[in-house]
Order: C-alpha cells, then structure tokens, then sequence
C-alpha cells in the first residue's frame, strides 16, 4: 500500500542551475569560499542525532498517512503505478505522450497508440492488449483516442491544478482549506517569437487579477501562520523569465537583461497592487546569469525597493551555488530589505550533460546526488544564519534536507516563522502534511496550463514518479533503509569553488548511464 501512497512523490527531479558562459566576477567582500576538505567535514554530532531523530518521526507518520479510496486522485495514482509497472511499456507510454499534443485527429492518436503500444501492452495485460487492438479499425480509433486522450488528461491533473487561473481557483482554494499556502506557476517551456512572449507575460498579469480580485474574498485567506513572512499574502506566483522574451540568450546578455528586466517590472507592479508575493525560478546554466541580474535590476529600482520578500531560487546541484548565495545575500544588504531564497536541487541536470558534452565545457554541476545533498545542507545553514536577509525556503522532498534545516533552525534559536518548507503539487502531500503538522508553513509549488501542451512538464513529474531510483518508492518498514536514507550526505567530488566552472574547457563531462542523478525537487 505505501508503493501505491508514495508514487505521488519524487526524489529523482533536478531542481535549477548557476553559471555563467562568460569570465569571472571578483567576490570582494564575501567570505572565502571554502576547500573540499572543509566542505566534506561532519556536522555536530548532537545535532545529527537529532536530525535522525526527526527524521524518524516524519518516516513514521509517512506510514499511516493514507489517501482515502473515495478519492479520483487515489485511484488515477493507482492506474498511474499500474500502468508504469513495466518497463519498456512506460517508455513507449512516455513517448506517446510526449507527442499527444501535435495529434489533431483520432484517427492519428489511434495509429500511434497501436505504432507506440501494441508490442509492450500485451506483457502489461490482456485487457490492454486488447485495447490497443482496437485501433485497427475506424471506430476502435475513436474509442481508443478517447480514452488514451482522458486517461492523459486525468494523469496530468494530477501535477497541474487547471488550464487557467479562474479554473485553478477549486484547487488552490482546497489547498488553503488544508492548511497548505501556494505559489502558481504558469506552463511555458520557450517562446519563439515575441507574440508568444508578450501572451505569456499577459498570463501573468491575467493570473495575478484573477486571484487578486478572488482569493483575498475567500474564508480561507486568513493567514495560516500569523506573523510569518510568507503570508504577508495569500497570494504568491512563480515567473519562468527566459520565456518573458524569445531572443534570451546568454550571446545576447545586455539586451536580455534589459528586455526582461522591462517585463519583468511590469509583472512586478501588477503583484505590488495586488499585495502579492512573487519568486523568479531559475533554470539552465546559460540563462541562469541573466535570471539572477534581471532580479538584481527590478528589485533595487526605487519603485520595488520596498516590495516585501521578492523571491529567487538557488539550485544546490550547481558548483557555483554557494557563490550564488553570497551574491543575493548581499544584494539583500545593499537594497536594505530582505529577499526571499528558494534553496532547490535542480531540474536541468540532463540538459546541463548534454549541452556540455556537446560544446566541450566543463560541467558546471555535480555529478553524485550525495554532493548535493550535501551542497543543500550547507546552503540551508548559511541561508539559516542570515534570515535578517533573507526568508529562506526549502524545496525538496527529501526528509534528510528538510528534517536538517528544520533541526539546525531550531539549534540557531529559530522559529518556524523564520523560514517555510516548499513541495510540489501533486508529488508530496504526504511529506507536506507530517511538516505541516508540526507547525511549519508549507507552500505548494502549483502549475497551471492547458493539460496537453503542458505535457513537458507532466512527462518529467513522470519520469521522477517512476524512477527505480525515486526516494520515496522504497518501503519505510525497514529500519535499516530508513537509517540509510537518513544518513548524512558528503561532498563525495572533488571541486575547486573559487574556479569558474561554465567557460568551455577541456574537462570530461559526465558519459553514458554510469551516473545516476535522482534529485527531490
């Protein structure tokens, strides 16, 4: 039963990069940057065991949270394992879905169903083989597209709360009523032209009237946590910059930051009328850069000086994230108003390989998950030390890097009004109720989009869900297991910080499947 619970969850995203694709900056003012072998040393002992400890307590509570039969979303979880239960099945599954958008007929969606299926369905089961099989005549097409079309559909609303702020409305407001708060995220992977960016950037705006005219009215907008930094609003959005402008590039640095520092202003002054809270998602090495000084730009103006908590991301997977974290602490000091940091894994490991391998850069990431889960917990405590700067949030679905920020707060003297826990939506329940429970505001990262072009997303939420290596498709019964994913991580890399690791070099990058990244959001 805890297989079928925790399919929802994932541990194998990538969650956002740091680099540059140009020269160095000097870091004056900012501590040194630390060896290897002071990175690599263990944590307080005390603090450990108390660590473990916490951990344990969210393993147990993880056993006895189930979802209710009565629940759609429980049983299209148990299709969703079902139908990923073997393998080479869920692969051509996963290249169906990737094309379901370009298919504007049934007769199309029927001829790929049989083309993609009709070999693995057979070892799934009678009955799908037997479904499959229908596509050979018309009729069968029109069944077979309409149920292939839904079943899709019904997947990914599972990871995408709606099509449109004023359908997401149901489910973010379900979301405050358990005692969880949000920030939305509206769909896009790229724009090509700039009739697609200005429309995307019109989202935004439509977004933030929408939920600005509606859930401010709702019962459940009272704060779930006074006082607390993050519920200043009820309120908060997630901009994708890159896709604010469709010539961002990294060969195109002045003018991108000027495009979208103008955009990015424009969104900034719809959520400044709204009262409402906002981050900035990073993304790629290339644009990263661009992401980081457009943020730098918008909030030290004079006219968003004053805006409360504007939020950016850090991706721990990056060598350059702790570097990247000094920079926005003193970004913070110098507008002389605290910033909000989303401290994540990353989401673009695989894109990072490729592109490195393909120009013969160094790789600007690490290349074990134990490196940066342990990069996470030393972000996690310098952020912690700062929150006169900064409000941090944590996002991941790993109860280790959660249970230690939450454990060594609590050793600095903090409150859980000092930093918040952050998951996706649709991945993480389970995980988000035991934090909730326990008096810390949790945010759910929540998508929004037409369901079928948002299949980008939905097949990278299902490549996590399925992943062999997924930390929470393994069973928490066993105390040995559990005191394994509980134990510290180490730096198990070498790597120079001081070094700028994204100017082409003729360092190896990361080859074939010898390593494995299964990272938690």
């Amino acid at each position: 039963m805890l297989r079928a619970l925790f399919i929802h969850l994932s541990c194998s995203e990538n969650p956002f990069p740091s680099g540059t694709l140009g020269g160095k900056k000097e870091r004056s003012g900012k501590p040194p940057l630390p060896t290897i072998e002071a990175m690599s040393r263990s944590i307080d002992p005390a603090l450990n065991r108390k660590i473990v400890s916490f951990g344990r307590s969210i393993f147990a509570d993880l056993e006895d949270i189930e979802e209710s039969p009565l629940s759609m979303r429980y049983w299209n979880s148990q299709l969703m394992q079902w139908s990923m239960s073997v393998p080479d099945f869920k692969v051509s599954l996963f290249r169906l879905v990737d094309v379901l958008p370009t298919l504007k007929s049934p007769e199309a969606v029927g001829d790929h169903v049989r083309q993609y299926l009709t070999e693995a369905a057979g070892r799934l089961h009678p009955s799908m083989a037997w479904l499959v099989g229908l596509s050979d005549c018309l009729l069968g097409r029109l069944i077979t597209s309409f149920m292939v079309t839904r079943g899709v559909r019904q997947m990914a609303s599972l990871f995408i709360a709606g099509a449109d702020p004023k359908e997401a409305l149901k489910p973010l407001r379900r979301l405050r009523r358990n005692g969880y708060c949000f920030t939305v995220d509206l769909l896009g992977e790229f724009c090509v032209c700039e009739e697609e960016a200005r429309e995307y950037q019109a989202r935004y705006i439509d977004a933030l009237n929408t939920f600005g005219d509606e859930v401010p009215s709702w019962r459940e907008a009272a704060p779930l946590a006074p006082g607390h930094p993050g519920e200043i609003s009820p309120v908060c959005i997630s901009v994708k910059l890159s896709a604010l402008y469709s010539q961002t590039s990294s060969l195109n640095f002045k003018r991108s930051v000027d495009v979208l520092s103008e955009r990015l202003s424009e969104i900034a002054r719809a959520a400044q009328r709204r009262g409402a809270l906002m981050y900035v998602d990073a993304e790629d090495s290339g644009n990263n850069p661009i992401i980081y000084e457009s943020f730098k730009r918008v909030f030290s103006s004079p006219e968003f000086v004053s805006m409360p908590y504007p939020g950016i991301v850090i991706q721990a997977y990056s060598k350059g994230a702790e570097s990247r974290v000094h920079e926005m602490l003193d970004f913070a000091r110098s507008r002389g108003a605290p910033i909000a940091i989303r401290l994540v894994k990353g989401a673009y490991w695989d894109l990072e390989r490729v592109l490195s391998a393909q120009n013969d850069w160094e790789f600007p990431l690490w290349t074990q998950k134990e490196s940066s889960d342990a990069c996470f917990e030393r972000l996690s405590r310098i952020l912690l030390d700062n929150t006169e700067h900064c409000l941090p949030a944590f996002g991941s679905h790993n109860i280790r890097s959660l249970s230690h920020a939450c454990c060594y707060a609590e050793q600095r003297g903090l409150t859980p009004k000092n930093f918040e826990i952050q998951v996706l939506y649709g991945m993480a329940e389970p995980i988000a109720q035991a934090f909730k429970s326990r008096g810390y505001l949790t945010r759910m990262y929540v998508p929004l989009g037409d369901l079928l072009p948002g299949m980008g997303y939905l097949v990278r939420r299902l490549l996590e869900n399925t992943s062999n290596e997924s930390f929470l498709r393994h069973t928490f019964f066993d105390s040995e297991e559990v005191s394994t994913l509980l134990k510290e991580p180490h730096y198990s890399e070498p790597h120079d910080l001081a070094k700028d690791t994204t100017v082409p070099s003729t360092a190896a990058t990361p080859q074939g499947d010898g390593v494995v990244m299964h990272l938690d959001y």
